[in-house]
């Protein structure tokens, strides 16, 4: 071995010819191929994949698969917005008998409440379901003043 292995050079000094280029083995990036391919140990970026056509796919691959996240991430915001239509909370029990009134009652007066925001910001939707909605609001008041 000569002494400019055993020193530190400049990055614009060029190798040597007496410096030893290793060849590495390494397994390709994309998960269906997984192909053994070797590459030097010098300078430069290290390669991911055995070909340009395997990075090329797994490009595509990546692209394709955060699309589908990003469609099924709105399809279960749109979900989530559907439960809270209802009124009802993820954890919330469906009601019935073992329910308590009072527990009956608020979600009752506070669907109401909801039913009333709506109509403000339904003024210019189709006026049959406006009155329909309006008319439920009126007909469930009493009755929820009863329950309390």
């Amino acid at each position: 071995m000569t002494e400019s292995v055993g020193r530190l050079r400049p990055v614009d000094e060029p190798l040597g010819d007496d410096v030893e280029v290793v060849d590495l083995v390494d397994y390709c990036a994309r998960p269906q191929c997984r192909k053994e391919f070797r590459h030097s140990g010098g300078r430069g970026r290290r390669r991911e994949y055995c070909s340009e056509t395997c990075r090329r796919l797994a490009d595509r691959d990546y692209k394709r698969a955060k699309a589908m996240v990003e469609h099924f991430e709105r399809l279960a915001q749109r979900s989530r917005h559907d439960v809270r239509a209802f009124g009802r909370g993820d954890d919330e029990p469906l009601g019935g008998d073992d329910v308590p009134v009072e527990v009956q009652r608020e979600r009752a007066s506070a669907a109401i409440a909801r039913a009333r925001a709506i109509l403000q910001f339904a003024e210019n939707s189709d006026p049959r379901l406006v009155a329909e909605l309006s008319t439920l609001c009126d007909s469930l008041d009493p009755v929820v003043a009863r329950l309390g």
